[in-house]
C-alpha cells in the first residue's frame, strides 16, 4: 500500500498561483469533479489515482494500488469514495479521506475503459475492452449484469439521471442504450463513422453528446433516438465530451490539442482553447459550469476561465 498524503500548505502558498494541476508522470486520461466543486480525482498511465484541491490546485493525496494504468475515475455522490479502473482489469472502490481500498471488484478479463455511478451512488458500471459492461452493486461487489452486445472494445459510460437506463459506446461505432434492472437492450444509435471514444448525458437525461474518431462530436435526443446536431471542426480524433450543468453547452478535446466549447442548441463554436502541447484525453466541468478542466498526453490538468476562454487562475 502506498498512500501519500501531501502536507505542502505552508510551501504552496508561498508560490505563484497557477492555472494547471501538475504532479502525474505519464498520460492523464481521466478526470472528475466532486458535485462540490472543490476537488478533482484524476487517473494516469502512471499507475495512480491523485487527489486535488481544486481552488489551490494542490495535489491531496496519491492512491497507488492499481498495477497498471488507470483509465476511469468516478466521485460517489457523497464526495467520500471514488471508484477507479485500470489496464490491470479491476475496479475499485476508495476511502479518499483514508487513501484505502475499501473493494476490488475483479470480473472483466482486459482493460477497463470507463466506469460511472449511479445517481443514487448505488451502481456502478464499467466498459471494457474485453469487450463487455458490467454493472455492479457498490455496497457488496456484487455482478449484477453483464452486457455483451458490443462487437469490440466498449471505450465509455454513463447512467442516466433516473438511473433507470445505461448508455454505452466502442470501438463498434455505436452507442447502446440499456435497462439497468433486467440487462436488457433498449436502442442502438448509428451515425458515427468511426470509434465513439466519449459520452455525456445532458442533467435532464434528454440529450447525449458522443466524441468519435470521425473527428466529429454528435448530439443526440434521448427519446426520439435520433440524431439531432453535429459539431465538426477538430482535426484527428475526438476522444473527451462534457455537457454543461444546465445543458446549454459542451466542451470537447482530441488530437489537435484544441479545446472546444460549443453552443449545443445551435452547433456554433463559441470558443477554442489552446495550452496543450500534445493530444486531449478528457474533459469536464465544474458543477456551476463558469470552468472546464482538461488533461491528456503532457501530463497536466489545466483549468480554463470558460466566459474568457484563458486558463482559470486562483
Amino acid at each position: 500500500m502506498k498512500f501519500h498524503l501531501v502536507a505542502l500548505a505552508i510551501a504552496a502558498a508561498a508560490l505563484p498561483a497557477r492555472a494547471d494541476m501538475v504532479g502525474h508522470g505519464a498520460i492523464v486520461n481521466s478526470i472528475a469533479v466532486s458535485r462540490d466543486g472543490t476537488r478533482v480525482i484524476s487517473g494516469s498511465w502512471d499507475y495512480t489515482v491523485r487527489l486535488w484541491d481544486l481552488a489551490q490546485r494542490r495535489e491531496l493525496a496519491v492512491l497507488n494500488e492499481h498495477f497498471a494504468s488507470v483509465n476511469a475515475v468516478a466521485f460517489l455522490p457523497d464526495g467520500r469514495n471514488a471508484l477507479s479502473g485500470s489496464r490491470d482489469a479491476t475496479l475499485k472502490l476508495w476511502d479518499l479521506a483514508g487513501g484505502t481500498v475499501i473493494r476490488t471488484f475483479e470480473g472483466h478479463v482486459n482493460n477497463i475503459a470507463a466506469v460511472a455511478v449511479s445517481p443514487d451512488g448505488r451502481l456502478a458500471a464499467s466498459a471494457s475492452w474485453d469487450p463487455s459492461v458490467k454493472i455492479w452493486e457498490i455496497a457488496t461487489g456484487r455482478l449484477i449484469h453483464t452486457l455483451t452486445d458490443h462487437r469490440a472494445n466498449v471505450n465509455a459510460v454513463a447512467f442516466l439521471p433516473d438511473g433507470r437506463t445505461l448508455v454505452s459506446a466502442g470501438y463498434d461505432w455505436t452507442i447502446r442504450l440499456w435497462d439497468v434492472a433486467d440487462g436488457a437492450p433498449l436502442a442502438v444509435l448509428k451515425g458515427h463513422e468511426n470509434s465513439v471514444n466519449g459520452l455525456a448525458v445532458s442533467a435532464d437525461g434528454r440529450r447525449l453528446a458522443s466524441a468519435s474518431t470521425d473527428e466529429t462530436v454528435r448530439l443526440w435526443d434521448l427519446e426520439t433516438r435520433a440524431e439531432i446536431r453535429r459539431f465538426a471542426g477538430h482535426s484527428g480524433f475526438v476522444t473527451a465530451i462534457a455537457l454543461s450543468p444546465d445543458g446549454r453547452t459542451l466542451l470537447s478535446g482530441g488530437r489537435d490539442r484544441v479545446i472546444r466549447l460549443w453552443d449545443a442548441e445551435t452547433g456554433r463554436r463559441l470558443r477554442e482553447m489552446a495550452g496543450h502541447q500534445k493530444p486531449v484525453w478528457t474533459v469536464a466541468y465544474t458543477p456551476d459550469g463558469k470552468r472546464g478542466l482538461s488533461a491528456g498526453y503532457d501530463e497536466v490538468i489545466k483549468v480554463w476561465d470558460l466566459e474568457t476562454g484563458a486558463p482559470a487562475i486562483p
